[in-house]
């Protein structure tokens, strides 16, 4: 009896476990189709932007699950996140650079070609450092994502730990680990599963509606004739009336 009592919670568990293993998996699935300015839009602008990174290269679409490294001007921790990291994941650097103290080690280019080889290799989503990287015309040859502050040939130090999988701040932004993460030549954006299952939908139906006009436009039609209120909303506004400017599909 005892063992048979024990099967419910374990039962349970497994259940819960799954559920959000398909969710977890649904959502990275819908997010390779997806751009950030669409989920941006799906957000009211709530979605958290990261300004403060660019993209090496145009033309990355990267999407993954954060995993978080805070750091200053000391690559050892990255180090560490890289051997720790799973497949799919996006190593998240807080390389410790802050306004007024932008000296070396804090400006070292904490990884170059042999860690963002590696984290390829491991079949990581990609690299993301508030801070400086390295050896940079070899890693644009590379397919893997990678989003930057800047570039510094000298290298940081490798001589004390800093911090993983904790919670960042990245130009103001706050990452927590496992939040899920999608970039593109747009900018980069970071989500809680709460966040996404709130905006992922509406941000599908945006894209979608944005293909049917583009593709009217493209076909010889006119952007006005898939404005529904302009009039009205020109109307509201001038008369302090609060309105939203909505599309026709």
């Amino acid at each position: 009896m005892a063992l048979m009592g024990l099967r419910r919670p374990v039962a349970r568990w497994a259940k819960d476990h799954l559920a959000r293993t398909f969710s977890t998996g649904d959502f990275l699935a819908r997010l390779q189709r997806m751009d950030t300015c669409a989920l941006c839009d799906a957000s009211d602008k709530k979605a958290r932007v990261i300004t403060s990174v660019r993209p090496l290269k145009p033309g990355y679409h990267m999407v993954g699950r954060a995993r978080t490294v805070e750091v200053d001007g000391d690559f050892l921790e990255v180090l560490v996140a890289l051997r720790e990291a799973q497949p799919g994941e996006v190593i998240m650097i807080d390389a410790g650079l802050r306004r007024g103290d932008e000296v070396w080690p804090q400006t070292g280019g904490l990884f170059g070609e042999l860690l963002a080889n590696e984290a390829q290799r491991r079949r990581l989503s990609g690299l993301v450092i508030d801070g400086n990287c390295r050896d940079t015309p070899l890693l644009r040859q590379m397919s893997l994502p990678i989003y930057h502050r800047g570039q510094h040939p000298n290298a940081g130090t490798a001589k004390k730990r800093g911090r993983s999988q904790v919670e960042i701040q990245m130009g103001g932004v706050s990452i927590q680990p496992g939040d899920f993460v999608l970039g593109d030549d747009d900018g980069l954006v970071v989500c809680s599963e709460e966040e996404l299952s709130g905006w992922l939908h509406k941000a599908e139906e945006t894209q979608e509606l944005e293909g049917e006009i583009l593709a009217h436009i493209q076909a010889g039609g006119s952007l006005f004739e898939k404005l529904k209120n302009l009039e009205e909303h020109l109307e509201d506004l001038k008369a302090g009336k609060p309105s939203t400017l909505k599309f026709r599909s």
